[in-house]
């Protein structure tokens, strides 16, 4: 198999990821030690990535007559020799054909569409076939993926969990070869421990509102005083100035993410929008829809990140922007330390946050899948490597496959920016230019070992995850009838 861009760098950040990331993700306990591979049936392959791990480490102690100009700076942070960069450069290697082979085996064949299985081809996977499919953006979709999508596989319902920049970057949202015979569904969440509101909209209605100045500038003038009350403030340490600047920065960054919400106020009086226990409760299963669940935004990953910044990074960060409202460079300022959060903290973070301030879209995608007459359903993000991959985990999990076939699945995601060869594309709802790519543009089975891990520390096991965002064992076990019970005992 041919060098992979960036293969090195990937396993680097692969081998160090739980260590950056799970000390932002969880309190610092001691992790058991998992070996990072893609795990596959062959037993010969089982062990290939610790064992050589181990080897490079010995190898390293016989040969330290190399010189340090002579390694390249990722390997000589992360205390590595040539040695040693070699032999994980092989690994990767074997590491990316094994994903390869598990793809080909595994992902629907399928030409613009990427990343596309389903979940019971996942390993012990007792989720039955035909019910519950994953995949990267749907909209590309070529002629012969269309017929393989909605005429073969009859996919019935759809979830797109883009964020609404996603959304208004995509010039083929409403193409109407795809998403044709689809009725279009918008959910607007109305906070954690509430139901959102549903309305259907009208064939070729754009999900997406446009930027209104007007309503920016009456944010603004509400925040006008927080800026002054900072300025006039020696930056320091107390509570008074970290509230206000959170405050503040909190305010500020809800003006730039005005354009980063869909176009849809959930009022109880307009007769248009419903309820989602309503839209659960009457679908007749007579008709394909798509439904537009917006999981997370950057509004919401720098949000996340406000608690786990430094006090006074926090007022400094608020004083650099008084006027974000009309200055892109000055919201791209005001954002910047929480970004860096976010890229010390890597996927681990990402999917904590995710797990955290996705928690309503969450719970609305499980209540569709639960839903057996609206089988097949597919979910979908960008690339379907992040928030397709946690939604992934949680039914597999909740269906009782094992964790460690739940890592191999998400493994296979590994190389699926690389085959997008798409810049613009974003990574769970996070533009490209915000983060760095060696940490971000894979899929270390790691992240997901460390992710499954965190949420048994925080919140018991995934049931307990989802009994707190209000998918209680009842709403469980039927999701799982749904998933895993055969056609004919229903």
């Amino acid at each position: 198999m041919g060098q992979q861009p960036g293969g090195i760098l990937l396993l680097l950040v692969w081998l160090s990821v739980s260590v950056r990331g799970s000390l932002a993700f969880r309190p610092p306990t001691p992790v058991r030690p998992f070996p990072t591979r893609c795990s596959v049936a062959s037993s010969d392959n089982n062990d290939s990535a610790e064992r050589s791990t181990t080897a490079a480490t010995s190898t390293a102690r016989q040969h330290n007559d190399i010189d340090d100009d002579e390694v390249p700076s990722d390997a000589m942070e992360l205390g590595l020799d040539a040695k040693q960069l070699a032999l994980l450069e092989e690994e990767q290697q074997k590491f990316l054909a094994t994903c390869k082979v598990l793809c080909e085996q595994r992902n629907f064949p399928l030409e613009k569409v990427k990343n596309a299985r389903d979940l019971s081809s996942v390993q012990n996977s007792p989720v039955q076939r035909n019910r519950i499919l994953r995949m990267g953006r749907v909209s590309d979709a070529s002629q012969d993926d269309i017929q393989l999508l909605f005429h073969q596989l009859n996919i019935t319902t759809l979830i797109d969990t883009r964020s609404p920049t996603e959304l208004k970057d995509d010039t083929t949202l409403l193409r109407e070869q795809v998403f044709g015979n689809f009725t279009n569904m918008m959910w607007q969440e109305q906070g954690r421990g509430r139901d959102g509101c549903v309305k259907e909209l009208e064939p070729g209605q754009q999900p997406v509102r446009p930027r209104s100045l007007k309503r920016f500038w009456e944010k603004d003038q509400g925040v006008a005083a927080a800026t002054t009350a900072i300025s006039e403030t020696e930056i320091s340490p107390s509570v008074s100035t970290e509230i206000i600047a959170q405050e503040h920065l909190e305010a500020e960054l809800e003006i730039s993410a005005e354009e980063d919400v869909c176009g849809l106020d959930c009022d109880e009086d307009d007769p248009e929008t419903m309820q989602e226990s309503t839209v659960l409760r009457t679908y007749q299963g007579n008709r394909k829809e798509r439904h537009f669940v917006s999981l997370m935004n950057e509004f919401k990953y720098v949000k996340g990140t406000v608690g786990k910044l430094r006090k006074r990074d926090l007022a400094k960060a608020a004083l650099r922007s008084p006027s974000a409202i009309f200055s892109k460079k000055a919201r791209t300022a005001v954002k910047k330390p929480f970004l860096d959060e976010i890229n010390d903290g890597g996927l681990p973070m990402l999917n904590e946050l995710l797990l955290r301030f996705g928690a309503p879209g969450i719970k609305y995608v499980l209540e569709l899948c639960a839903d057996r007459t609206r089988h097949p359903v597919a979910f979908y993000c960008t690339a379907g490597k992040d928030r397709t991959g946690m939604l992934t985990a949680i039914i597999l999990a909740l269906c009782g496959t094992k964790a460690e076939d739940i890592v191999e699945d998400y493994s296979l995601s590994a190389n699926v920016y690389a085959e997008m060869n798409d810049h613009q594309a974003m990574v769970g709802a996070l533009s490209q230019r915000s983060l760095d790519p060696k940490t971000f543009l894979g899929a270390p089975p790691q992240v997901m070992r460390d992710t499954l891990l965190a949420i048994e520390e925080n919140y018991g096991s995934v049931e307990g995850y989802c009994t707190w965002i209000g998918f209680g064992p009842e709403k469980q076990q039927k999701l799982i009838q749904a998933c895993t019970q055969p056609d004919d005992e229903e």
